[in-house]
Formats: structure tokens, C-alpha cells, sequence
């Protein structure tokens, strides 16, 4: 787990917010407080789609690109919100190639998700890494890869960052 602050505040909200450089992730929660709060489940609810529609989900939580337009429209205007914490994973297809490709002796079958937290408050963005798994296990690797691989991404989509101690 690393955290992370955005050197340009204006630069990191147009990478999240107006572009799909978040594109390989999806959104678990968000709460957003501008004029008024919004607070935002991300998980899919398969039971509101056709059968058919149902098995071409391939993930648990709405895709960014898809929740991200609506997201913006509620952050957009003269004024910056108050402040917003969102949680993003890194798709399940994605999460399974990064860990193959960096850990090709193998990688825990524990891990649930590669998340990142992203709060935004009083003038500051930050990003801290997180990994989920679904029972014990006796290595950090993964995290580990994780902290790294999300950094290389941020600094691949040219978005300049510091490491906090």
C-alpha cells in the first residue's frame, strides 16, 4: 500500500474525470460532496438485465467508462466539490494479466481485487494503492507489484505524482 498525491491537480482530474485514462478500471463506490452529497454503489445489479445482457458482465462493478460521464456531471461547474472519495479496482481481465506477467512463478489465488482509493479534499488529490483477497496469505508480492504497476501507469499517461512517505 503506497499513497500518492497528484502534482497537478488540474492535470490528475482530466485523466480521471474527462478522458478514459481510467478506462481498465471500475467503480466500487464514490461519495461526492458538492451542493449536496452523492453516494454511489458501483455494484452491478445482474437482476436489472436480460439473461442474455447478464453473462456478457464480466466484472462486479460498473466499468469507469460507462459511470464516469455521470460522475463528471456532477462534479462539474464554476466551483470544485467540497470533496469526493471514490474507489476504483482494476478490472478482473487486467488484474490476472498484470499479476501473470509480473509473477510468472505464480500469484496467490486469494486475491479479490487491485483497488486504489482516490480522495480529493481541500485543494488535494491523493491516491493510495490497495489489495483485497479473500483469505490469508503469507506475502506482500502482490501488493507489492501493485504499488509499482500503478505508479508506472500513472507516470505511462504522463500523470506527475509524489510518493508520500
Amino acid at each position: 500500500m503506497i499513497l500518492l498525491t497528484a502534482d497537478s491537480l488540474k492535470d490528475f482530474m482530466a485523466a480521471l474525470l474527462v478522458s478514459d485514462v481510467f478506462g481498465d478500471f471500475c467503480l466500487q463506490e464514490a461519495v461526492i460532496n458538492t451542493s449536496v452529497s452523492y453516494s454511489i454503489n458501483g455494484r452491478i445489479h445482474r437482476d436489472f438485465y436480460s439473461e442474455e445482457e447478464a453473462e456478457g458482465i464480466k466484472n462486479e462493478f460498473a466499468e469507469w467508462t460507462e459511470i464516469r460521464p455521470r460522475i463528471f456531471e456532477m462534479i462539474k461547474g464554476k466551483n470544485l466539490p467540497l470533496s469526493f472519495r471514490m474507489t476504483l479496482s482494476l478490472k478482473n481481465d487486467k488484474m490476472h494479466a498484470l499479476l501473470h506477467e509480473k509473477s510468472p512463478e505464480g500469484y496467490s489465488s486469494a486475491i479479490k481485487e487491485l483497488c486504489v482509493n482516490i480522495r480529493f479534499e481541500k485543494g488535494v488529490a491523493a491516491m493510495m494503492t490497495g489489495t483485497s483477497y479473500e483469505s490469508f496469505v503469507m506475502t506482500k508480492a502482490e501488493e507489492l507489484i501493485w504499488d509499482n504497476a500503478f505508479m508506472e501507469f500513472l507516470t505511462s499517461k504522463n500523470i506527475a505524482f509524489t510518493k508520500q512517505q
